[in-house]
C-alpha cells in the first residue's frame, strides 16, 4: 500500500494538473513551464478569479440542492471539509469552491504538480481585521484560534519564498508576498496593499505576555488615507491605515493536523464557520472588484432570511454596489450560484 504522506505533500497527477488549469481558464501548456514567479502569479490570480471561497458544502448536502426548494439552515452537514479527491472534484468537476482547509491544500497539490515546493502552515486570523488601525495597539481578545491555513512556496533557483492564500475570501491578497520582513505588495488597484512583518504575535500591552513566544509573520492589509491612492513605489513607510489580517509561524503542519484544525473550524460546538454562508470571488477585468453572497442570522430582517449579494472594491473604489437579495432557500440560491459563480450542480455526487 502507498504510504500516506506525513506532511501535506499531495501532488496532482499530470491529467489532474491539466484539468485544474483548464478549470481556472489558463493554458494547459503551462504544465510544461519551468517554475517561476511569473507562472506562480498567473495561476494564483486565475484561481482567485474562478474558484470562490465557498461555505455552501457545510450548510447544504448535494441531496438538498437536487430536491425541492427548502430553507438553508446554517450548520455543518460535513464530517470533514472535503480533502484530496473530494476537494479536487468539488473545485474542478463541480466548478464550486471551499474554505481554506479545502482550497489551499488542493491548490498546493496543483503547485507541486507543476514543480513548486509548498509548505502548509497553520494561521491565527484577526477577528476584527477590517476595522482596526494597529497604531492604537488595541488587539485584546481579537486574535482567534488556529482556523486558517496559508501556503509558503518556492522552487529550485527562486530568490525568495512567497506567501499565498486562496482561502481567505474578502480582503485577501491576490499577489504573492515575499517571505521577508516588511515585504510590501500592491494589490490589483491603487486602494489596497499588504505588508508582511516578522514579529511575535501582537497582543494588548495590558495583557499578561506569554511565557514562551516564537516570532512569526503577520500580514497586514493597508488602505491609503481618505481621498488618496497608492503609487507603484509603495513601501512599509508609505502613509496608510494598517489592519492585522493573520499571523502564522513558519512551521509545516501534517495532513492529520489539517484534519484536526478543519474539524475545529466546522464541526466542533465552537466552530467558527458554521455561523455564516459565504461565496465570494474576484471579478476578472475589474482591477480587483469582488462579487459576494453572504448571510448570517443577524442579517434577517423582520424574520425574513435573505442573503445579500453585492460587488465591492476594484479600480473604481467605493463601497457596495449592484446589491440584490436572494431568499435563503435552495431553489433561488442554486439559480444565483449558477448564474454568478458558475456552479455545476448536476456534477455533484449524491451518496446512495
Amino acid at each position: 500500500m502507498p504510504r500516506e504522506p506525513t506532511f501535506a505533500t499531495d501532488r496532482l497527477k499530470p491529467d489532474e494538473v491539466a484539468a485544474y488549469l483548464a478549470r481556472i481558464e489558463v493554458s494547459t501548456a503551462l504544465a510544461q513551464s519551468t517554475p517561476s514567479l511569473e507562472l506562480l502569479s498567473e495561476i494564483y490570480l486565475a484561481h482567485h478569479y474562478l474558484v470562490p471561497k465557498d461555505t455552501t458544502s457545510m450548510h447544504c448536502t448535494p441531496e438538498a440542492w437536487k430536491g425541492p426548494s427548502q430553507p438553508i439552515i446554517l450548520r455543518s452537514s460535513l464530517n470533514a471539509m472535503p480533502l484530496r479527491t473530494a476537494a479536487f472534484d468539488r473545485i474542478v468537476r463541480q466548478h464550486a469552491g471551499g474554505y481554506c482547509w479545502a482550497n489551499n491544500p488542493t491548490f498546493a497539490a496543483l503547485l507541486r504538480g507543476l514543480g513548486f515546493r509548498v509548505s502548509e502552515v497553520a494561521t491565527k486570523v484577526f477577528k476584527n481585521w477590517a476595522n482596526l488601525d494597529p497604531n492604537d495597539l488595541v488587539v485584546k481578545d481579537k486574535w482567534g484560534t488556529i482556523t486558517h491555513l496559508v501556503l509558503v512556496v518556492d522552487w529550485t533557483g527562486s530568490e525568495d519564498r512567497y506567501v499565498l492564500d486562496v482561502g481567505f475570501g474578502g480582503g485577501g491578497c491576490p499577489v504573492p508576498i515575499p517571505l521577508r520582513d516588511n515585504a510590501t505588495v500592491l494589490g490589483l488597484n491603487p486602494f489596497e496593499a499588504w505588508t508582511l512583518r516578522h514579529e511575535p504575535l501582537p497582543h494588548d500591552p495590558d495583557d499578561d505576555p506569554p511565557i514562551d513566544i516564537i516570532p512569526g509573520y503577520t500580514i497586514y492589509r493597508r488602505t491609503p488615507p481618505q481621498g488618496a491612492s497608492f503609487s507603484t513605489t509603495l513601501d512599509a513607510a508609505t502613509p496608510s491605515t494598517w489592519s492585522h489580517q493573520y499571523h502564522f509561524l513558519l512551521a509545516s503542519i501534517t495532513i492529520r493536523d489539517i484534519g484536526l484544525y478543519d474539524y475545529y473550524s466546522q464541526g466542533h460546538p465552537l466552530a467558527a464557520f458554521t455561523g455564516f454562508f459565504l461565496v465570494t470571488r474576484l471579478l476578472p477585468g475589474t482591477g480587483g472588484a469582488r462579487r459576494s453572497v453572504m448571510f448570517a442570522e443577524h442579517m434577517a430582517r423582520d424574520g425574513v432570511r435573505q442573503a445579500r449579494v453585492h460587488t465591492t472594491g476594484g479600480a473604481a473604489g467605493g463601497g457596495a454596489r449592484d446589491v440584490e437579495y436572494v431568499p435563503m432557500e435552495t431553489g433561488p440560491m442554486r439559480a444565483l450560484l449558477q448564474r454568478e459563480f458558475g456552479f455545476l450542480f448536476d456534477q455533484m455526487r449524491v451518496e446512495p
